[in-house]
């Protein structure tokens, strides 16, 4: 029997619209039944997760468990937050709710060694970094992470904050101007909003909405493209 994915969304709402378009665009279908079977939570309320991590902010963690709740009640069979950030507080909602919460930084991390991928840098938030959520999966296998230092962490969190206004030709042009050139080989664009403007003709950047998007189509046992 196809299992139903639970998707904990809103966090940015664009970047979440932008992974449900690509788990369509991935998935071999002739007809509507061939799509796999989604519950979506766009859940909005979610306080920030890196103002939570770094600046004490409201405790995310009361606020996911409410969404992965509601879709376990939905008939999910698992969740996944479409937030790269939202996963420092994975464990702590594990613990409170009965279905199971994908990492699904561990499982791109995973699939990007099985593919020969073996090193990348990381672009995300700095609730992110702080968090270690990419840092320890990369350990694990002996996956190089290389990490940004701070003044252009400064730029990748000006981009992810335009997109989240909504000012995304101000985003691409920090993105080009100010992040880009400073990169070299594969970009991990780990924060749900960056691949909405990134682009580059040199970088080979690593789409987790698209990884994660193909993951999901195959878990829920529809066929990719």
């Amino acid at each position: 029997m196809k299992k139903v994915a639970g998707i904990v969304g809103g966090m940015g709402s664009l970047s979440t619209v932008d992974f449900l378009k690509k788990v369509v665009e991935f998935t071999h279908a002739e007809k509507d039944q061939d799509h796999i079977r989604m519950i979506v939570d766009f859940n909005t309320s979610v306080p920030d997760r890196t103002a939570a991590l770094l600046q004490g902010g409201e405790d995310p963690t009361p606020y996911l468990v409410d969404s992965v709740r509601r879709l376990e009640k939905a008939g999910a069979d698992f969740a996944l937050f479409i937030c790269n950030t939202a996963h420092a507080f994975l464990e702590r909602v594990q613990q409170q709710v009965n279905i199971p919460v994908l990492n699904l930084p561990k499982l791109a991390i995973e699939k990007l060694w099985e593919t020969g991928v073996k090193e990348a840098w990381l672009a995300g938030t700095k609730g992110l970094i702080f968090s270690g959520v990419y840092q320890r999966a990369a350990q694990e296998v002996g996956f190089n992470l290389k990490i940004p230092q701070d003044d252009l962490q400064e730029q990748i969190m000006k981009v992810i904050y335009s997109v989240k206004a909504g000012r995304l030709e101000t985003a691409e042009s920090i993105w080009l101007e100010k992040v880009e050139p400073h990169f070299e080989g594969y970009v991990l664009l780990a924060c749900t909003e960056l691949p909405v403007v990134a682009s580059s003709e040199r970088l080979k950047l690593v789409d987790l909405n698209e990884l994660w998007a193909k993951m999901i189509v195959e878990m829920c046992g529809g066929k990719l493209k």
